[in-house]
């Protein structure tokens, strides 16, 4: 049975309201102030809240603050009731997060039609939202199977030729052959780190916790200067695309754990390297500022509009994957600002189509 729960703390009303959605077939909770209210909403986690505006010690508002502000209750239906109905009341009320309004006195089939409504709405968003994961899913095990198989294909192929014909392939052949085989063993490998990266996120040993623990502290260029070169080996093209790196707190400290934030830092310059022109360039800035340290990465490739960019961290999609021949799942951006968020950093990106991308990555300095 959907449940209900009704903030009022005037008795009369309150218990009336009770009986209405009772009426109804709802399960009705009460609570007389908001303070309970906001108390029985994280013990019980209703379907709907039906609040009044004027409360004492605790007003509508300031309880639609903390019911958004609880991750358990954050979306759940609420519903105004006020006496109050002028626009700016309203509106405030729209931007904390409320779903509608019941304006006093009110007769049992205005309330009614409210809640089925808001109900409804809430239903056909979780179904909708249902349906955009199943569909994330099956193309994530799409393309998982596709990245996986696609190179072990190539690997399989070039050993069967290797074994059935070694006695009779030539230097260059042979030299072909071992390229293609390094090449699908790299990509292979780079899908494997990064599976094994967003497992140790998911499970939570890759976190804040886990890098205050039992990540280690060392000097900035330290953590930074292998990355270049894992990021040639792991972009899908434009390898000797240059890099220019300009070191200007060098020895400032950071906590990291290593394998982890290299790969981040690699991700974000194997995508600058694989947008970029022939014969372009990809600039590296490492700095302090503000309290903490800063990485730039600036290529000059064909840049990203605001959605494309959205589209881009969000993970497992590719921006104009028609239009530039790209390998893997999609995953590089997403990762690596995770990585980062679990190192206590962040990840800003500032791009416009025609004029590049410039990645910002700002981390605490260790104490």
């Amino acid at each position: 049975m959907t449940k209900i729960l009704v903030i009022e703390d005037e008795e009369r009303l309150r218990e009336n309201i009770a009986q209405i959605l009772e009426f109804g077939d709802y399960e009705v909770q009460m609570a007389e102030n908001g303070l309970v209210g906001v108390e029985l909403a994280r013990q019980h986690q209703p379907d709907l809240i039906v609040c009044d505006i004027m409360m004492r010690e605790l007003d509508g508002f300031d309880v639609l603050k903390q019911v958004r502000n609880d991750p358990d209750t954050a979306n759940v239906p609420f519903i105004f009731l006020t006496a109050k109905a002028d626009r700016d009341s309203m509106r405030y009320g729209m931007e904390l997060g409320a779903d509608d309004y019941v304006t006093k006195p009110f007769t049992t089939d205005e309330l009614l039609k409210a809640v089925s409504s808001r109900l409804k709405r809430h239903t056909d968003i979780r179904k909708e939202a249902e349906q955009q994961l199943e569909q994330a899913r099956q193309q994530l095990a799409r393309m998982v199977a596709h990245e996986l198989r696609t190179p072990l294909v190539s690997i399989n192929a070039v050993l069967e030729i290797i074994t059935r014909q070694l006695d009779y392939l030539g230097p260059e052949q042979m030299q072909e052959l071992l390229g293609t085989l390094g090449s699908g063993s790299k990509r292979l490998n780079r899908v494997v780190e990064q599976m094994v990266l967003l497992t140790q996120l998911e499970s939570g040993v890759l976190s804040q916790e886990a890098v205050a623990q039992s990540g280690m502290t060392m000097p900035i260029w330290e953590a930074l200067l292998p990355t270049a070169n894992l990021a040639r080996r792991i972009a899908s093209k434009n390898p000797n695309v240059d890099i220019h790196i300009e070191e200007h707190d060098r020895e400032t400290l950071v906590r990291c754990s290593p394998a982890a934030f290299k790969q981040a830092i690699a991700e974000l310059i194997a995508n600058a390297i694989t947008f970029s022109p022939d014969g372009g360039a990809i600039r590296i800035v490492q700095w302090v500022a503000d309290g903490a340290i800063w990485i730039s990465i600036e290529d000059q490739g064909p840049g990203m509009t605001p959605e494309q960019i959205e589209q881009a961290v969000r993970g497992f999609q590719q921006v104009n994957r028609e239009s530039h021949e790209q390998q893997g799942m999609g995953v590089g951006l997403a990762l690596a600002r995770r990585i980062l968020e679990a190192h206590g950093g962040r990840l800003e990106i500032q791009s416009a189509p025609g004029s590049g991308t410039q990645v910002y990555v700002g981390l605490p300095i260790a104490g």
